[in-house]
Order: structure tokens, then C-alpha cells, then sequence
């Protein structure tokens, strides 16, 4: 139970930190969306992290299709959030571009860290 914490917290961790440093440096995004950025990924990553663990625990549905469903949920609902909640008509880039932009980053950097851990462990 303990490890299972720690996986939500260091998750959710990562999260917050890369995709608040890209949605800095790719689409120059201030404090005031900063905030909302965090409150968006404290409600989609750990829903994320749970439904990559209970589909393969509790259906015949493989890991990685589990991972990349939860992921697509998170980009449609991250984009939806960003959309309603950001002013995008003085931006050249859109809520959705923004959305996958940086999931994919975040979920690259979690790879990498996943992988690592792997070596190490």
C-alpha cells in the first residue's frame, strides 16, 4: 500500500513539474494559468495512474492498452479543461495542441524515469 502511494505521489510529482516547465517554455504560460494547470493535473493524473492499474488488474485488458486508454482520456479531458478555462484568441496555439503537447512530454519524461528505475532496480 505504501509503494502504491509513493507511485501516485512521484507521479503526480513529475507531472506538475514537467509539464509546468514545457507549458512555461513552449507556450509561455504565467502564473495565473500555472495555478490551473496544477489543479488540472491534480485531478488527471491520478485518475490516470489508477485506471493504468485497475483495467489490467480487473479485466483482460494489457497493461499498455490500459496506459494509452487512460492517456487519451487524460488529453480529451485536459483539452476540454483548457478550452473553458483559458483565453486562447490572442494565442497562436490552441488548448488541444497545448493538452497534447504536454502530455506526450510528460508521459515521454515518465517513461524515461520508468525505464531507469528499471535498470537500477
Amino acid at each position: 500500500m505504501i509503494q502504491l502511494c509513493i507511485l501516485f505521489i512521484l507521479s503526480w510529482i513529475l507531472t506538475v513539474v514537467v509539464e509546468g516547465g514545457a507549458a512555461r517554455l513552449f507556450f509561455g504560460i504565467e502564473k495565473k494559468e500555472q495555478i490551473l494547470l496544477l489543479l488540472v493535473n491534480t485531478v488527471t493524473n491520478p485518475l490516470a495512474v489508477l485506471l493504468s492499474l485497475m483495467f489490467p488488474a480487473y479485466t483482460r485488458i494489457p497493461f499498455n492498452a490500459a496506459v494509452l486508454a487512460a492517456e487519451a482520456l487524460v488529453f480529451i479531458s485536459e483539452g476540454f479543461l483548457f478550452r473553458k478555462c483559458m483565453i486562447w484568441q490572442e494565442r497562436e496555439y490552441g488548448p488541444w495542441r497545448m493538452a497534447l503537447v504536454l502530455n506526450a512530454i510528460s508521459f515521454g519524461a515518465g517513461l524515461v524515469v520508468s525505464m531507469l528505475m528499471q535498470q537500477g532496480g
